[in-house]
């Protein structure tokens, strides 16, 4: 799925529960074509996605964030 450059994404995702997961989720999905900004917050058990350009591929998102050991519910 493409998302258009204006639009941010926020997906559930579960397991986070230290600032380190949040780091390790930040860092590795800015790391992705199209993403200019992360924030993953363990509180909220929330991933925020601000896209840079007018294509994103979600799927490749959750894909990277379900390897790093979390659950995407969204």
């Amino acid at each position: 799925m493409l998302f258009g450059s204006k639009e941010k994404i926020e997906l559930k995702v579960i397991g986070m529960t230290c600032g380190h997961c949040e780091a390790k989720i930040q860092q590795a999905v800015s790391q992705l074509p199209g993403v200019k900004k992360v924030t993953a917050s363990r509180t909220n058990g929330t991933v925020t996605i601000e896209p840079e350009s007018d294509t994103l591929n979600l799927q490749t998102i959750k894909e990277t964030i379900e390897l790093l050991g979390y659950q995407v519910t969204e």
